[in-house]
């Protein structure tokens, strides 16, 4: 009986196990196909939210600065210039937009920032402090303009994308800039490269991370299948251990049983009975028992000296 519960605990153990394997095969691809999926669906949301927030700050500013300004002064010739805020009419620079949306992108996207910088800056303002990256990369692009400087970074909670892109002057910005008498550089030519255009986009290492739950699901279960067969395999470790104690205690048992037969018989019978050369049948009878009289009237302490312990 002992021994059909023990392999029907073997044969359950090895489905089981065998089933297991089974749903992990299964179910790593298709964890990782579903995060996949769920990776790629929230970058193109991400992705849809901050052009969709670029356009709309581009589209503020260009109603207020450009059109809002141009309506607000009608018959007035329209001017551009880098000071168009003190000047009825006037619209603002490709440089001066270009810092503008700069400000109006940062306020709008926590995690975008957008800089339009260069080593010339005009007089009376302020010189941009360029950074390792934004020196690197001017120096590049000015050597080779078709490069695509970037830079990956990260700390414990956040990743950070760098990209730096060239500011080439075109026939209008060489015109303008070579007769503007604030232009710091007026031989500028068509084509050099006159600052640089970065964005820079932050993202917290957590979104990524929840992106993939199902394979964290999926570990999750792994784990509690691994805890579960353990556990499983250890209270059949005690049942094997229990069993072997028992048939320990019952080898025990016979071997002192087979010594006590021993003192009764010859060493030929005793071998040849426990080597399995001969069979041993223990038959009684009725008519023994006239043997019993003459053997009970002999006292204890006789019958004690003649039979062997």
């Amino acid at each position: 009986m002992a021994n059909e519960q023990t392999r029907a605990a073997a044969g359950w153990n090895v489905g089981v196990v065998s089933l297991m394997i089974a749903a992990m095969l299964v179910g790593l691809p298709l964890a990782v196909w579903l995060d996949l999926r769920n990776l790629v669906a929230s970058n193109l949301l991400r992705q849809a939210n901050d052009v969709n927030s670029v356009i709309s700050s581009m589209r503020s500013y260009y109603s207020t600065n450009v059109v809002g300004r141009i309506l607000a002064a009608p018959g007035v010739a329209t001017r551009v210039s880098a000071h168009f805020e003190t000047i009825p009419g006037a619209i603002p620079i490709p440089a001066t937009l270009s810092l503008g949306l700069g400000r109006v992108i940062g306020e709008q996207q926590k995690n975008i920032r957008y800089r339009f910088v260069s080593d010339y800056p005009f007089k009376g303002r302020a010189p941009h402090a360029l950074d390792n990256f934004e020196t690197g990369a001017l120096a590049n692009l000015r050597a080779d303009p078709t490069l695509e400087p970037t830079e990956v970074s990260g700390g414990g909670l956040s990743d950070d994308v760098r990209v730096a892109v060239p500011v080439v002057m075109g026939d209008a910005c060489v015109a303008c800039h070579n007769s503007d008498p604030e232009s710091p550089k007026r031989d500028w030519k068509i084509g050099d490269v006159r600052g640089i255009q970065e964005v820079s986009i932050s993202q917290p290492i957590a979104v990524n991370l929840f992106s993939f739950k199902y394979l964290l699901i999926y570990f999750a279960a792994a784990a509690a299948l691994g805890l579960a067969f353990i556990r499983q395999q250890s209270l059949q470790a005690n049942e094997i251990r229990g069993v072997n104690a028992e048939l320990e205690r019952a080898n025990d048992f016979l071997a002192s049983l087979s010594v006590k037969i021993s003192r009764y018989l010859s060493p030929q019978i005793y071998k040849s009975i426990f080597s399995g050369q001969k069979d041993v049948t223990i038959h009684t009878s009725a008519s023994c028992s006239r043997y019993s009289s003459p053997t009970s009237k002999i006292s204890p302490r006789r019958r004690s000296v003649w039979l062997p312990n």
